[in-house]
C-alpha cells in the first residue's frame, strides 16, 4: 500500500515514475466516475458501459495527439524532449482521471438530488473541467523543468491541448450515452453514432436559442 502511495505521489509531484503508475490511475479513476455516470438510469449494463467508455475517451483523445505532438518537437528540435513532455501528458491524465474518481459521490448526490437530465449533463460538464483544472496543475510541475530547458515548449504544449480539447469533444459526442436517458433502450453507442458532428449540432442548437 505504501509503494502505490509513494507512485502515485511522483505522479502527482512531477517527478519521474514507472510507466505503469501512469496508465492504471487515470483508468481507475475513469472508470469510478464512468460507474457513477451510467448508475444514473438504475441499469447494470449501462454503468458497466459508461466505466469502460469514460477511461476509452481519455486513453483515445491522448493517443490520436501523440502523433502531432511528436512531429511539432521533431520540427522544432525538441525530439530529444518528447519522453519527458509525454510523461507530462500522462500524469496529467492521471491526475485529471483521480479527479474524476473523487467526484464520483458527488454524481451520484445530484442523481438522488434529482431526475432533469440537462441539469445532470451540466453538473457533469463542470466537474470534467474542474478535473481538467486539476490535470493542468500537474501538467505545469512536470513542464517546469522542460521550460526552464527551452521556452519553445509552450507552442507544443498549446497545439497539443487544442487538438486534444478538440477531438475529445467530439469523441465524447460519439461515445454517448453516459447518462441513462428516459425512453432510450440500454446501448453501447447511440444509432447512427458516427453520423453527426459535435460542433454542428452544438451551431444549431445555438441558432435554435435565437430564433
Amino acid at each position: 500500500m505504501a509503494e502505490f502511495g509513494q507512485e502515485l505521489r511522483s505522479v502527482l509531484s512531477g517527478e519521474p515514475a514507472a510507466v505503469a503508475a501512469y496508465l492504471r490511475w487515470p483508468v481507475a479513476g475513469a472508470a469510478v466516475h464512468g460507474l457513477a455516470l451510467g448508475a444514473s438510469s438504475g441499469e447494470p449494463l449501462l454503468a458497466l458501459y459508461s466505466a469502460v467508455k469514460v477511461p476509452a475517451l481519455l486513453a483515445c483523445s491522448s493517443l490520436v495527439t501523440l502523433p502531432n505532438f511528436y512531429v511539432l518537437h521533431a520540427v522544432l528540435g525538441l525530439a530529444g524532449d518528447f519522453r519527458d513532455a509525454c510523461r507530462g501528458l500522462l500524469a496529467a491524465q492521471a491526475a485529471l482521471a483521480l479527479a474524476l474518481g473523487a467526484f464520483a459521490p458527488l454524481v451520484v448526490m445530484t442523481f438522488v438530488s434529482t431526475a432533469d437530465g440537462y441539469f445532470l449533463t451540466v453538473v457533469d460538464g463542470a466537474l470534467f473541467l474542474l478535473a481538467a483544472a486539476v490535470g493542468q496543475v500537474v501538467l505545469a510541475r512536470h513542464y517546469q523543468r522542460l521550460l526552464a530547458r527551452d521556452r519553445r515548449h509552450r507552442v507544443t504544449l498549446a497545439s497539443w491541448l487544442v487538438l486534444y480539447v478538440f477531438f475529445a469533444i467530439q469523441l465524447a459526442w460519439v461515445l454517448r450515452p453516459f447518462l441513462g436517458t428516459p425512453g432510450y433502450p440500454v446501448q453501447f453507442l447511440r444509432d447512427h453514432a458516427f453520423e453527426q458532428n459535435a460542433y454542428v449540432v452544438l451551431v444549431e442548437h445555438v441558432v435554435r436559442l435565437f430564433r
